[in-house]
């Protein structure tokens, strides 16, 4: 017969999201926007069921937080936060299902409040802290199927797949990972049954919009995967990906570890497919070079299965207290990788520090395969502003001219966008991501503020007259050197030559 289930642990839920509030609401706004979330922003106004990197559901929450509490940096980053809090809360519900009592439930929420995989995923407005969460829903509707076998829960495992796909594409090696696990369990009958049906239905339901965007688009998607494994998952080396793993969950190891131990010991058979699940999509994501975080929703199930095989060995109140105090001892050194709660110069010691005497250099190796001062997140918030007054330095100094307004990648045109809010400026033009399906396809200006790296050889030979306005000079900005130009006096007409650019980049 089965034992009966513990009630939540209300109070330490409460208390360990209301932790949770508190060290956002601190560390939020202490750094500025990230590159991705101009982007996200961007997204949200220009409403559509695709994008060309990134499914549609990040671009419906970005025009819904304009719309309602704006596009402050307080405000997109209450979505990342109120999510990792949902996390927390999701996990001690998954722990209570797995056989926690009250100490397990704690113990597996205070482990996800306190491993770095919740921390700073919980504070960028990103697809990534949403793909987390859809994760550890499907494993939780997984495992509530296996204590009740209600089929409604296959029915909710499509409506959470259809929503997840629609927030990042990568939740199909969850998909995959959870079908190769059930075949090797005795629940491998519901793979075929008529829910299983119902769920695949309700899910190419939600996602069909998505993939039609794509055919009209020609599966932009495609090719973005294919930039990407071109340009950075070849950077990405199987030791990297290992200690990468160890460190994004390193305060909570000994909870995972244990989850995972738990999910294969012969009295927990019925829930084994979940480690299997864990092992499988593991191994595939290192197989393909995918990016160290790729993996962080498989943590949620093992740290839930971790609460409860501590609780079962650890008896003793005062070792019950000492579990959560050593997490939270180890996490604070490596705190400021997870948070930026450190000021520039105490960050750049630190992290000098970890490269050269720790020997550690994942957090601070980019997509480019080399050491950088910073973490890349990090250089990533710096630089923005700068940029955006230098651009509406160069329009106001065009003002009155038929100007076009060009950037070469996202970060670029979305800050410049965020900053000319209101002021006149003309929208940014790029080909870099999204951007390219924003593009006009016809012009008639013809001076041009260009921003870029560095002045291209088409754009110094159609100009008789070009002048540089200035330079982002912020050392520590990814974006160091990116230098604002006005162009002006073209030798032959800018729409002519903006026509056989468009037709070149887009393949016309």
């Amino acid at each position: 017969m089965k034992k009966p289930l513990v009630p939540v642990f209300i109070p330490a839920v409460v208390a360990l999201v209301l932790a949770k509030l508190v060290l956002h609401v601190y560390t939020n706004t202490l750094w500025g926007f990230h590159r991705d979330e101009f982007l996200y922003l961007s997204l949200g106004r220009h409403l559509d069921w695709g994008y060309w990197s990134t499914p549609p559901l990040t671009g419906w929450v970005s025009a819904l937080l304009q719309a309602t509490v704006g596009d402050s940096l307080f405000a997109i980053r209450l979505f990342p936060m109120l999510v990792s809090c949902g996390l927390i809360v999701l996990v001690v519900f998954m722990a209570r299902e797995l056989g926690a009592g009250r100490y397990g439930q704690f113990l597996a929420g205070a482990a996800m409040l306190l491993t770095p995989a919740n921390l700073r995923p919980g504070m960028l407005f990103q697809p990534v802290m949403a793909d987390i969460f859809f994760w550890a829903l499907l494993a939780y509707l997984v495992v509530l199927y296996i204590n009740s076998e209600n089929r409604l829960h296959i029915l909710y495992f499509g409506l959470v797949f259809g929503l997840s796909f629609l927030n990042k594409y990568s939740t199909v090696f969850a998909l995959i990972g959870i079908a190769a696990a059930l075949m090797l369990s005795p629940y491998r009958r519901a793979l075929w049954s008529r829910a299983a049906g119902g769920a695949a239905l309700l899910a190419l339901l939600l996602i069909l919009p998505n993939l039609l965007w794509q055919y009209q688009h020609g599966f932009p998607v495609v090719t973005h995967m294919r930039e990407l494994s071109e340009y950075q998952l070849v950077n990405v080396r199987v030791a990297d990906f290992l200690t990468s793993q160890l460190f994004m969950n390193l305060s909570v190891i000994p909870v995972w570890v244990a989850g995972l131990a738990w999910f294969f010991l012969p009295a927990n058979r019925r829930f084994r497919l979940l480690g299997w699940y864990f092992v499988l999509v593991f191994l595939l994501l290192l197989v393909l070079r995918g990016k160290p975080y790729y993996t962080l929703g498989l943590y949620p199930p093992l740290i839930a299965a971790g609460g409860v095989w501590w609780e079962r060995v650890l008896r003793r109140a005062w070792q019950r207290a000492a579990l959560p105090v050593l997490m939270a001892l180890i996490l604070l050194p490596a705190l400021p990788l997870g948070l930026p709660v450190l000021p520039l110069p105490k960050m750049m010691k630190y992290c000098n520090y970890l490269v050269e005497e720790v020997g550690f250099e994942g957090p601070m190796r980019w997509e480019d395969g080399r050491i950088h001062p910073l973490p890349q997140d990090y250089a990533d918030m710096m630089g923005w502003e700068e940029l955006g007054q230098l651009a509406l330095e160069a329009c106001r100094e065009a003002e009155g001219e038929d100007v076009l307004l060009y950037c070469e990648n996202y970060g670029q045109a979305g800050a410049v966008d965020y900053y000319g809010q209101g002021k006149g400026i003309p929208p940014a033009i790029s080909f870099s991501d999204s951007y390219r399906l924003w593009l006009p396809r016809e012009i008639s200006a013809s001076t041009l503020v260009y921003i870029n790296d560095e002045l291209g050889d088409d754009v110094a030979e159609l100009f008789e007259d070009i002048r540089v306005v200035g330079a982002i000079a912020n050392p520590h900005a990814r974006e160091r050197g990116t230098t604002v130009f006005i162009c002006r006096k073209p030798k032959r007409p800018m729409p002519e030559f903006w026509e056989e650019v468009v037709g070149r980049v887009l393949g016309d």
